[in-house]
């Protein structure tokens, strides 16, 4: 299957995601308001707007990139990959979306695991994509390195201990942050040192398009309860996904 193929398909996999993740927003939302009103309503949407922000601001760039069909660039086909494993982070609101029923469809322990496998899935997608920018670097099996890379990622994930109180973030979940952010940092900063080898302003807007993103997408997942500093997430996530559906005439 060639790159643009490839880009399609998870491109279409992203529009069922979110159709999803839409539709149990909305379920959650019609909960809340049978069972408490616009208290209820109130007290749902300050619990997941962070989650709408990546939800939204990770389908729209697809969205634009499967109407124009744009993909030439050398990380086009890993960029909706990325994308993808953003929008599955926002399986972490689970527990906001059920707590005004008495359902309960996944436990915490599993939400844990798979929080923490998309949100290191996401970082580690986006390294290599950025590594496709870089010059003299074999690429031919860039595909065989990111599916054991995501094996690896998954196993991080379900080994790491975890805490046994909601949210909470102890010693384990702060190394495994740190971890995460170390790939994040890494990612963004390959964008960097392409553009200053080759003076590229294309590499450039790449730095501050997955900057503003990369940072508000980890101050979201990481300070569930700070509301200053899920704003302030919010805000930057928002401002690179506006950045990022502004495409440029090289494409994704």
């Amino acid at each position: 299957m060639n790159a643009n193929k490839t880009s399609k398909l998870i491109s279409t996999i992203q529009f069922l995601v979110s159709s999803f993740l839409t539709i149990l927003l909305i379920a959650g939302f019609i909960l809340a308001y049978t069972q408490r009103g616009t208290e209820g309503l109130k007290l749902l949407l300050g619990s997941v707007y962070p989650e709408i922000a990546i939800i939204l601001g990770s389908f729209i760039p697809v969205l634009v990139l499967r109407i124009k069909h744009r993909s030439q660039v050398a990380e086009g086909y890993l960029l909706p990959l990325f994308l993808l494993f953003l929008s599955l982070q926002t399986t972490r609101m689970f527990p906001h979306l059920l707590r005004f029923s008495d359902y309960n469809i996944i436990s915490y322990n599993d939400i844990t695991i798979l929080g923490r496998f998309f949100f290191m899935a996401s970082y580690t997608v986006l390294l290599f994509a950025s590594i496709q920018n870089m010059k003299n670097v074999s690429t031919s099996r860039t595909g065989v390195n990111v599916s054991f890379s995501l094996v690896a990622c998954l196993i991080v994930s379900y080994i790491v201990p975890r805490s046994s109180v909601p949210f909470q973030s102890g010693v384990h979940e702060t190394v495994f942050n740190f971890l995460v952010l170390i790939i994040l940092l890494s990612a963004v900063l390959t964008y960097l040192v392409s553009f200053l080898s080759d003076k590229e302003t294309y590499h450039l807007n790449r730095f501050f398009t997955f900057l503003f993103i990369s940072l508000g997408d980890f101050l979201i997942i990481t300070n569930q309860g700070n509301q200053p500093v899920l704003l302030a997430g919010t805000v930057l996530f928002i401002i690179g996904a506006v950045m990022l559906s502004a495409v440029s005439p090289k494409g994704y």
